[in-house]
């Protein structure tokens, strides 16, 4: 069986998702006949064109008349007009939310095409976009709203007309929650990938380390993540614990304002810049907890990596949280936007050993749970 993916490898971003696609593309094409070509985003980044290029050549699973075009080509019209169009493909898959690139991928083949899914493309309903979304500084809160429900309704119609005309026909997913969210449980066949995700090995190298009198949060720094709520919960500890806050701000106006709420409430946080590798795993192994009030998660690395370097984790009970974590000893959840809860369980908290989540220990076994997922759907001929 011949496989078409389409990926973003991210580029000029580092998230979870971004990586969950480059660590399945290393261990697919072991697995089955797969060629890549890379997203639509990615050849629009042409000032990371070698980047792409090297990526590609590395992972060793793009023809060399792809690569080829990718070194002569300077624009997105160039690169899909050059692409071969002899259709070879048995099932094709996306691993993006984007619509263009469910587009492109139809265009190489007449095969079933399907979308891989770690975050929703749209949502169907705009309660839940709310309740995401209209988080932190009131007035950018109501502008980023705003934007989020023109952008969902823009991609809902796209997605519809994806499906209605068969240009999409199947998804798989990390969880149920981008299914449901977006709906298109309901528009589509699907199927969850058990295992979603995996951490990386090397984590357990840092477990047994002795714990410091300090907790961490990390994760990307915006309101859907609860950034805003990191202060209220620590204002209502009844314990003095020192909070390392790690990450990236994807907006100054966002950390000016968070770093002028902890100065305002006087709480004991300290951010200490953006994080990753082994200077973050050596931080949170030693870390007594991870807080994790986030609303916006499919599966959260965040709390996976937590619990593999042996720090518990205090989270809202979201439906994703609840989905992967419900039955993993070491995650602690509270009901969501309960700060007066989060923080009563933090200062009732004793410590505790975490086993490691066997489970989600390999990414050889996510790679082949995903791959049972896209035979499912291919059709033979």
């Amino acid at each position: 069986m011949k496989i078409l993916s389409v990926v973003d490898f991210g580029l000029n971003e580092k998230t979870g998702g971004y990586k969950r696609n480059l660590e399945i593309m290393k261990r697919l094409p072991r697995l089955s006949d797969v060629e890549i070509i890379p997203s639509l985003r990615n050849i629009r980044l042409y000032q990371y064109r070698r980047d792409l290029i090297s990526l590609l050549e590395e992972l060793n699973s793009t023809s060399p008349y792809v690569i080829e075009l990718l070194e002569k080509t300077t624009t997105e019209e160039e690169f899909i007009q050059g692409l071969p169009k002899e259709d070879k493909y048995h099932v094709a898959v996306v691993y993006s939310n984007s619509s263009e690139n469910v587009e492109l991928a139809r265009k190489l083949t007449k095969s079933p095409v399907g979308v891989q899914l770690q975050l929703e493309p749209f949502y169907q309903n705009l309660s839940t976009l709310f309740r995401i979304k209209f988080r932190g500084v009131t007035g950018r809160a109501i502008k980023n709203l705003k934007e989020a429900i023109e952008e969902s309704r823009k991609e809902e119609e796209k997605w519809k007309e994806l499906i209605s005309n068969k240009s999409l026909n199947f998804a798989i997913s990390v969880s149920k929650v981008p299914l449901i969210n977006s709906g298109l449980e309901n528009m589509l066949p699907y199927r969850v990938t058990r295992p979603g995700n995996a951490f990386d090995q090397e984590l357990l190298r840092f477990r047994g380390k002795a714990k410091e009198d300090y907790a961490v949060y990390f994760t990307r720094l915006i309101p859907e993540k609860g950034l805003f709520e990191i202060p209220l919960i620590w204002k209502k500890l009844r314990k003095d614990i020192k909070l390392y806050v790690m990450g990236e701000f994807l907006d100054e106006n966002d950390k000016e304002d968070f770093l002028n709420m902890v100065k305002r409430l006087d709480v004991n946080i300290e951010y200490i810049g953006f994080k990753e590798g082994n200077e973050l795993y050596e931080v949170v192994s030693k870390a007594l907890f991870t807080v994790y009030p986030s609303h916006y998660d499919s599966f959260s690395l965040v709390v996976l990596e937590s619990l593999a370097l042996g720090t518990p984790v205090f989270a809202y009970d979201t439906p994703a949280i609840r989905e992967v974590y419900s039955c993993v000893k070491g995650v602690h959840t509270v009901k969501e936007d309960d700060i007066n809860g989060m923080a009563e369980e933090i200062s009732n908290f004793k410590g505790e050993e975490v086993p490691v989540p066997l489970f989600y220990s390999s990414w050889d076994r996510v790679a082949e749970a995903e791959l049972k997922d896209i035979e499912s759907f291919h059709r033979p001929s």
